[in-house]
């Protein structure tokens, strides 16, 4: 359980129980960057559009809007919201509904604190592993912009290739005939796009068949 991914999380419950929600608050301080607690899904969905939540607890059952309608106003307006749904029953047709309307989790009341964690957890690391790979991917297609200034033709598809073959060390592995091969580029070519740039320190040599790429390159 990776209970630090819930450090960047500002999670949101909606329940029309107030000591649900004082149980909520209480558990999930010691674990969130901000815990929001509401009483109905009218309230959830003016505070989706002013804070932002990360993750939504919501109970299945509350005056108004039920949980699953609240599930389906909150993917109508922006998926990357997590949705779990809180239900005090066990029926089969609740679970399948959650899910039918793309619910991230389920869980049943009285809560098991220590599953709920583990739930919340998860989807909280699913979110940072995807937030990192989005802010990396923009930060390698920024850099790529900068090094096409200077290259063209078949050098452009060479730093390509490697760019989008680095690992997430930005370490790339390739001999010159593999990229060669891989881009049907002649190998000549090949070596002088990176002769290029390993002058302009964009790669590093470590050893035969393996560079770093420094993504603050002089260009």
């Amino acid at each position: 359980m990776n209970v630090a991914a819930l450090q960047d999380m500002t999670i949101l419950f909606v329940d029309d129980e107030e000591v649900a929600q004082e149980q909520m608050k209480l558990v999930l301080s010691s674990f969130c960057k901000s815990t929001i607690c509401v009483g109905s899904a009218d309230h959830a969905l003016k505070v989706l559009e002013e804070r932002r939540p990360d993750i939504v607890l919501t109970d299945i059952r509350m005056p108004g809007l039920s949980g699953i309608e609240l599930l389906t106003a909150i993917k109508q307006k922006d998926p990357a919201v997590a949705v779990v749904i809180v239900s005090a029953h066990s029926e089969p047709d609740y679970l399948l509904d959650a899910f039918r309307h793309k619910a991230d989790g389920y869980l049943l009341k009285p809560f098991n604190f220590h599953e709920m964690l583990e739930l919340l957890s998860d989807i909280a690391t699913q979110k940072v592993a995807a937030k990192m790979e989005t802010t990396q991917g923009g930060a390698k297609n920024e850099f790529l912009l900068r090094i096409l200034d200077t290259l063209g033709g078949r050098r452009a598809e060479i730093i390509e290739y490697v760019i989008n073959h680095l690992d997430a060390n930005n370490m790339f592995n390739g001999t010159y005939d593999e990229v060669a091969e891989a881009l049907g580029a002649s190998k000549p070519t090949v070596v002088a796009t990176f002769q290029v740039l390993l002058e302009k320190n964009v790669l590093v040599r470590i050893k035969y068949g393996t560079y770093r790429m420094n993504m603050n390159g002089s260009g």
